[in-house]
């Protein structure tokens, strides 16, 4: 009876704390009401106090030029003093973020980690959180958008195709008869045998090199879900966004955006697809 009083107490506690609302009120930080701190300035750059304004953090947002339209900022914490940073990623997508409201959506994420209460700036937790290893998120994140840059601009000198029937075409392609562009074939499931959309990329022989899926995909040898990535035969993955804006109005291979986006990452990071045969020459 006492174990199924405290499973109560702690499910009331949960639902209680999903409730606590963040309100900004004329740079007045609110939860359900009650100040708790103060926030200024605006995007991308806010500054945060405590309760008495002794203590102050400034909370900017970061993000890779040219990134998917999907991807989120990450936030970097500075303290001005000092001059230490370092940086958090937004992990609670589904509840708290919001593209509106970054200043609350920033406020929820310090909330969650401990570095902001009711009682304001938790300084002990920040100072801890700064002088600590760094996140490293931005060196991650700008080095592989330049490896998305650099297999670009890869797949540009190819001068890619697909007809209707998921025929790909390139300017370089290496076959016997000089008119012929073809490099491979591309085929898409809807539904896949997990009920996602599924693509399918092959070479001129019909050698399957690549996968793609578009949620939850799962693969043999490979232990992790696969979401808007390709896989491909020596399970290499790589993302390819989807993209369905080129067929508003009926559907065609030679309008899917996604197809495109699946072939252009294939050919950019060095599958060139063409001709078993041709390719060992």
């Amino acid at each position: 009876m006492k174990q199924k009083f405290l499973i109560l107490l702690l499910i009331l506690f949960t639902v209680g704390s999903f409730a606590q609302k963040i309100k900004i009120d004329k740079g007045e930080l609110k939860l359900d009401d009650k100040t708790i701190g103060f926030i200024e300035g605006k995007k991308p750059v806010f500054k945060i106090y405590g309760l008495d304004k002794s203590s102050s953090i400034t909370a900017e947002l970061k993000s890779v030029p040219n990134a998917d339209s999907m991807t989120l900022p990450w936030i970097e914490i500075k303290n001005e003093t000092t001059g230490k940073t370092n940086e958090l990623e937004f992990k609670n997508k589904s509840r708290k973020f919001s593209a509106f409201n970054y200043d609350r959506s920033i406020i929820y994420e310090l909330m969650d980690r401990g570095y902001f209460s009711v009682d304001g700036l938790n300084v002990e937790a920040i100072e801890s959180f700064l002088n600590g290893e760094s996140a490293g998120i931005s060196a991650k994140r700008l080095g592989a958008q330049g490896e998305i840059d650099n297999a670009n601009k890869v797949a540009d000198t190819y001068q890619l195709a697909i007809d209707d029937a998921g025929v790909i075409y390139s300017i370089k392609a290496q076959n016997q008869d000089p008119q012929d562009k073809r490099i491979g074939y591309i085929r898409m499931t809807s539904p896949s045998n997990n009920g996602e959309l599924k693509y399918e990329v092959m070479d001129l022989d019909n050698y399957l090199i690549a996968t793609w899926f578009a949620k939850a995909g799962m693969i043999s040898g490979y232990d992790k879900f696969l979401n808007q990535e390709l896989i491909t035969f020596d399970k290499k993955v790589f993302k390819a966004a989807f993209d369905n804006r080129g067929n508003p109005t009926g559907y065609k291979m030679s309008k899917d955006i996604t197809a495109m986006n699946i072939v252009r990452t294939l050919v950019g990071n060095g599958y060139v697809l063409g001709s078993k045969i041709l390719r060992n020459k």
